[in-house]
C-alpha cells in the first residue's frame, strides 16, 4: 500500500482526490493548518471525509518550520495547493511557489518517490502572476531528485458558476462574440484522472472534459438552468486592456484573477477529453443544492 499525502484536502479538488485515492486503495495522509480546519470544511462539503482520510498531518505551508519531517513515511505527495482568496496578505509568489516549494524541499529530504502538482493548463504560455508563481513551482519541480508529475486542466465546472449566478440575475456577459471553446471538468472526474496517472513518472500532462462548448454556449446552458430569457452582453476584449494596466500598479491580487481570466476568455482552452460528468447536470445539482 502507497502511502500518500495530499496538501490542499479541504479545497474543491483535494476533497475528491482523497476520496478517490482511498477507493483505490492508498493510505492518505492529509496537510492540514489545523485539525479544526478539516472538521469545518470537511463536514460542509462532505460529512463522510473522515472516512478516507487515514491521517492528519499538521502544518502550514508557507512557514517551512512547521513542515519539518511531514513527508515522513509518505510515497507520493499531491498538492493542489494555491491562493484562491487573498488573505494574511500573501501573494501568488508567497503560496503558489514558495509555499509548494517548502513541500517540495521536504518531500526531498524524506526520499519521497512522486511528486503530483495541479498547474494550468497553458500555464508555460500565459502572462500573469498566477501561472507564472505556478510555472516557476513546476520548473522546481522537474529539476527536482522527485519524479514529477505535473496536471494542467482546463478549467473547473465550479469555476463556471458564476456565469450561473449571472444568467440566475438575467443578464451574462461575453467576452468578445464568445466564440473562443473551452471543455471544463468536473472535480471528480479530474481526481479519478490524477490518480489514474500516479503510476506514471516525469510526465506533464494536459486534461480536460468530456464536451467542449463555446463561451456562448456556456452562457445558453445558464439561462436554460435558471429558466430565464438569455440575455447577453459583449464586451470588447480592449475594454480590459487598462483595467489590468491599472489593477497591476494598485490590486496586485485583483490583478492576478482578472489576468486568468483574461486568458482565458480570449483563448481556446481545449485539452484532451476525460470523464462523464456533464456541466448541465452540475449546473442542474448546483441549483437543487442551492435551494434547498
Amino acid at each position: 500500500m502507497k502511502h500518500v499525502l495530499v496538501a490542499g484536502a479541504t479545497g474543491y479538488l483535494g476533497r475528491y482526490v482523497v476520496k478517490a485515492l482511498k477507493k483505490e486503495g492508498y493510505s492518505v495522509a492529509v496537510l492540514v493548518r489545523n485539525a479544526e480546519k478539516l472538521k469545518r470544511v470537511g463536514n460542509y462539503l462532505d460529512p463522510a471525509i473522515y472516512e478516507d482520510v487515514d491521517e492528519v498531518r499538521i502544518g502550514e505551508i508557507t512557514d517551512p518550520e512547521s513542515l519539518i519531517n511531514i513527508c515522513e513515511g509518505v510515497d507520493y505527495v499531491f498538492s493542489s495547493v494555491g491562493i484562491t482568496r487573498q488573505k494574511d496578505g500573501l501573494t501568488f509568489q508567497d503560496v503558489d511557489y514558495q509555499g509548494n516549494l517548502n513541500l517540495l524541499r521536504e518531500a526531498e529530504k524524506s526520499s519521497v518517490e512522486k511528486f503530483m502538482f495541479i498547474h494550468v493548463f497553458q500555464g508555460d504560455k500565459w502572462e500573469g502572476p498566477i501561472t507564472e508563481a505556478k510555472e516557476q513551482f513546476a520548473q522546481e519541480l522537474i529539476n527536482s531528485s522527485v519524479q514529477h508529475l505535473i496536471i494542467r486542466p482546463t478549467g473547473f465546472f465550479s469555476d463556471l458558476t458564476e456565469i450561473l449566478h449571472m444568467a440566475e440575475r438575467g443578464r451574462a456577459f461575453l467576452v468578445g462574440d464568445g466564440s473562443k471553446q473551452l471543455n471544463p471538468i468536473h472535480g471528480a472526474d479530474l481526481a479519478s484522472y490524477c490518480v489514474s496517472v500516479f503510476n506514471k513518472s516525469n510526465q506533464i500532462y494536459d486534461i480536460g472534459g468530456p464536451e467542449t462548448y463555446t463561451h456562448r454556449q456556456l452562457v445558453e446552458i445558464a439561462f436554460e438552468v435558471a429558466k430565464k430569457s438569455p440575455k447577453t452582453m459583449r464586451l470588447p476584449a480592449f475594454l480590459f486592456i487598462p483595467i489590468l494596466q491599472t489593477l497591476k500598479i494598485v490590486n496586485k491580487h485583483q490583478y492576478g484573477i482578472l489576468k486568468l481570466f483574461y486568458n482565458g476568455m480570449t483563448s481556446d482552452v481545449v485539452a484532451p477529453s476525460y470523464g462523464e460528468k456533464w456541466l448541465k447536470d452540475y449546473y442542474l445539482q448546483y441549483e437543487m443544492q442551492n435551494k434547498q
